[in-house]
């Protein structure tokens, strides 16, 4: 991943994707909850190499990053 380029994951639809820093809206449900770090501070960097069917926890503080959130429709 170049540096202009960061992992966020979409808290909607639970998607990890690379994207711009400056992108703010998600490519797969559109929308603008895009988080470049879970909420203990640790970058998503990590997320892109596993397979996304895969369960996914972060690595510092083991919150589950898998999963859809219930306003996701799609």
């Amino acid at each position: 991943m170049s540096q202009d380029h960061v992992a966020k994951r979409c808290s909607i639809c639970g998607r990890f994707r690379s994207y711009e820093a400056e992108d703010a809206f998600c490519i797969v449900c559109g929308s603008d909850a895009l988080e470049a770090e879970c909420g203990c501070g640790r970058r998503f960097d990590f997320s892109l190499e596993e397979p996304e069917d895969a369960d996914l926890y972060c690595p510092r503080c083991g919150r589950s990053l898998r999963g859809r959130s219930d306003e996701f429709t799609g």
